[in-house]
């Protein structure tokens, strides 16, 4: 099911909520491993939130939003391994991305594109050795302007 670039940049742009207000659980040194459902303010889209902090390497970090159940708008990694985009990819083409990166869905290439962060103009990040932070600066940019409240666990 692929989606316009319009289709897509509409859908990321979209006001979101949280179907439950109940706290966003954010462990410090735990795997975690969760989706949440959001929903457009109008009710008519529904989206997927996912958390995950590495088992094996708890210093990953990945939150991703997908919308129409399957389809990745944007995922934020941290501290995870580097990303080869692809040969024909609009975005540095054939080059390795190291770092902190985001994938965005691009038409004809789904969210197989990494983008480094300071190439994103209108993601603002805060404090990228927070994860709380990052993940409130990841919420503003999928368009969720109100959250629950972020619980912190050991």
């Amino acid at each position: 099911m692929a989606l316009t670039q319009a289709e897509a940049d509409s859908l990321l742009r979209m006001p979101k909520e949280f179907v439950d207000p109940g706290p966003l659980e954010f462990t410090q040194t735990q795997p975690m491993n969760y989706d949440r459902l959001l929903h457009s303010e109008d009710r008519r889209e529904q989206f997927v939130l996912t958390v995950k902090r590495g088992r094996r390497k708890r210093i990953r970090l990945k939150y991703q939003t997908r919308a129409r159940k399957v389809i990745v708008l944007a995922r934020l990694e941290l501290n995870g391994p580097a990303h080869h985009n692809p040969p024909e990819s609009p975005y540095r083409p054939n080059q390795r991305i190291d770092g902190p990166h985001m994938h965005l869905y691009r038409e004809s290439f789904e969210d197989r594109i990494a983008y480094e962060l300071e190439d994103i103009p209108e993601f603002v990040v805060h404090d990228l050795r927070s994860g709380v932070k990052c993940l409130e600066d990841f919420l503003r940019f999928v368009g969720v302007s109100k959250w629950p409240v972020i619980q912190l666990a050991l």
